[in-house]
């Protein structure tokens, strides 16, 4: 294992205060990369059952993803499946559209309680744990004694402690030739430019198209179609199905991801030096800084590149973080309204996902008019790039 980037005692990212007073724990976060099969990992995760103990704010149906027919797309091309099963349904989103599809038999595992009740509502049958060979041979029973022509996994797999169980229930699931798709978190960009914000201690394992695939074949599942989509800083996409074959994973250090882990942390720190060097800047200059998002990667940026102190407060679509103080940094959460006091200039940090931009940059023009400055937080966009606008309102 090599360590890729160590960011320290970190506050767990989705757990939002309730006052700036509250007392917070916070956790050990350091990346590693093991050297032989190219998988970045948390080495010492939180235990899960710190790190899933209170609300979440993370659900699916709130979360706009323009990608999300593609992927039925994808996997309604190659296999035209009748029954299936999702690991980590979540609010039974896309057991929905599957069903939509003329799946007549659709349901799911999914260990939060809250968005699985949504799923409940939503007529599935939805195992509240976690995926295991106990709730796989009930499944198996609940589907009529019949396996099942698709298993999805959808921004799950990162989360995983367990690789080689999620697999094996997998495996447990499938009838001989069926079908497993997966998707998760694409770190390979965020790794080239050192984008802090594609870690969170929620994400135990971090892959790129290439580990992914090495490891559904070592599991015995052979790729069929690969997307790769923009969502919530890349998302590498992999429909595969059953196979006999296993592919023991060979060493992968030298190539793909291999090459880039040394420079991974020089990249971050040079990005923190010119962001808050630019913000320091501004703010001499009497400019308003604001952050707009407050999600999980937001405040693994904010409290990574040490931001807090260089912005006047937050500001979230979503009503349950309204009135709330972000984790780590404190700071405080309005609704997008307070925004429209701010007067001009002020430079408004993006920490949204970059397909919503466009969306959030004609939300803030309609409220304050072309004074402020968005610059984005968040790969896959450059974010060195970003940069170069704030020099805008120092020049002002």
């Amino acid at each position: 294992m090599k360590l890729l980037i160590d960011l320290g005692e970190m506050p767990i990212a989705h757990r939002m205060l309730t006052s700036s007073n509250d007392d917070e724990e916070t956790f050990g976060m350091a990346l590693h990369t093991c050297c032989h099969c190219g998988l970045s990992q948390i080495a010492e995760p939180i235990n899960p059952d710190i790190l899933y103990n209170g609300f979440n704010f993370n659900f699916s149906s709130w979360k706009p993803e323009p990608h999300f027919d593609d992927e039925l797309d994808v996997i309604f091309e190659t296999s035209k499946p009748e029954t299936a099963f999702e690991i980590g349904c979540n609010d039974g989103r896309f057991l929905d559209a599957l069903r939509e599809r003329d799946v007549t038999s659709a349901m799911g595992v999914e260990p939060n309680p809250v968005p699985g009740k949504k799923a409940e509502e939503r007529g599935f049958h939805v195992f509240s744990e976690m995926v295991s060979t106990d709730v796989c041979e009930r499944a198996i029973a609940a589907n009529g004694s019949k396996k099942f022509d698709l298993v999805v996994s959808r921004q799950v797999l990162e989360h995983v402690l367990d690789l080689d169980n999620f697999f094996a229930c997998a495996n447990q699931l499938l009838s001989e030739d069926g079908f497993l798709f997966i998707d998760v978190p694409d770190c390979e960009r965020g790794i080239e430019q050192g984008d802090c914000s594609i870690i969170w201690e929620e994400h135990v394992s971090y892959f790129s198209e290439a580990v992914l695939v090495a490891a559904f074949r070592q599991y015995g599942f052979e790729p069929k179609t690969i997307r790769h989509y923009n969502f919530s800083g890349g998302t590498v996409a992999i429909l595969a199905q059953k196979s006999n074959a296993t592919m023991p994973i060979e060493k992968t250090a030298d190539s793909n991801l291999g090459g880039k882990v040394e420079v991974f942390q020089a990249q971050a720190v040079a990005y923190q030096k010119k962001l808050t060097a630019r913000l320091q800047d501004a703010r001499r200059n009497g400019t308003k800084i604001v952050l707009y998002g407050t999600g999980c990667r937001a405040c693994t940026v904010v409290n990574a590149l040490k931001l807090g102190d260089l912005i006047d407060y937050a500001i979230d679509d979503q009503k349950e973080r309204q009135e709330l103080f972000m984790p780590g940094s404190r700071l405080p959460i309005y609704a997008p309204s307070a925004i429209k006091d701010i007067g001009a200039p002020f430079i408004c940090l993006l920490a949204v996902n970059n397909e919503n931009e466009v969306k959030v940059k004609a939300k803030l023009e309609e409220a304050v008019g072309t004074h402020a400055v968005s610059i984005s937080l968040l790969g896959p966009l450059d974010i060195n790039d970003e940069l170069s606008a704030i020099n805008e309102v120092i020049a002002a």
